[in-house]
């Protein structure tokens, strides 16, 4: 019966193959963070939003010390309430990015898709979103703001930071921008891992690709490591992004073996 059905399949020009054992595991991000970070590390969630990263990370690192980056004074106040009494949770209400000022910041109906960045009105993604939060695509942007906007290298350089084991950033296409930012840290091999999405639709008025985050990345021994994706192309679903790994080649070592 087996062979019959493979034969089968072979006439719609489908080729069976049976994956080799040694490519069946699959490890996750934190899988990987649990295999390579041995202590109680420092994390830099950029993007908290409502405090999922927050959340994620407590549960991989109890004991990690957590510094949280939200704009939007809403969701700030949330987190300053919610972990008052937690002294490794330090919350920062104010944007990173490439430059230290002030600048305009497009708040939305779901506070996760915010950015500097304007969302494009013209993709089924905003259609259904805005539907989703019962409201019209003119309204999805909800209100523009001006938000404080600091550098992480002037940010470590003022609180004295010596390592960011994990630097976590969602920003909704901003992600360049804090990379630009961070010229400094890069160079001097205080992160060891960076977790970051790359939107490659046009859901936002601007779009990344790899050429965009590697040209800060590579020069300073940081690899490609992992990759996480929703959907495989631009022709299918509303989104297509991935979520990406890079790993500091000097601080971590990577072979094959794990």
């Amino acid at each position: 019966m087996k062979r019959f059905i493979k034969k089968l399949v072979n006439r719609l020009g489908i080729d069976i193959k049976r994956l080799h054992p040694e490519l069946r595991n699959s490890l996750s991000f934190d899988d990987i963070y649990n295999l390579k970070i041995k202590d109680n590390p420092v994390i830099f969630d950029v993007g908290a939003n409502q405090g999922q990263s927050i959340e994620r990370f407590r549960k991989i690192f109890p004991k990690c010390v957590i510094h949280s980056f939200e704009p939007i004074k809403n969701e700030f106040e949330m987190l300053r309430n919610k972990y008052s009494n937690d002294e490794k949770i330090k919350i920062n209400n104010h944007a990173i990015g490439d430059e230290v000022g002030r600048k305009k910041f497009y708040i939305t109906a779901s506070t996760g898709n915010s950015s500097f960045n304007r969302v494009n009105k013209n993709t089924s993604w905003i259609k259904k979103r805005s539907i989703q939060n019962n409201t019209s695509i003119e309204k999805y942007i909800k209100e523009i703001v001006e938000v404080n906007v600091n550098t992480l290298d002037q940010y470590c350089d003022i609180n004295k930071i010596k390592k960011i084991d994990i630097l976590k950033i969602d920003t909704q296409g901003y992600e360049d921008k804090i990379l630009a930012g961070s010229k400094n840290i890069l160079k001097n091999n205080i992160i060891n891992f960076i977790e970051l999405e790359i939107m490659f639709d046009n859901v936002y008025e601007k779009y990344l690709s790899f050429s965009d985050i590697e040209k800060y990345l590579l020069p300073n021994q940081f690899r490609f490591s992992a990759i996480r994706t929703s959907n495989e192309n631009l022709f299918e679903g509303l989104v297509f992004f991935a979520d990406v790994m890079y790993i500091n080649t000097k601080n971590i070592k990577i072979n094959s073996n794990n």
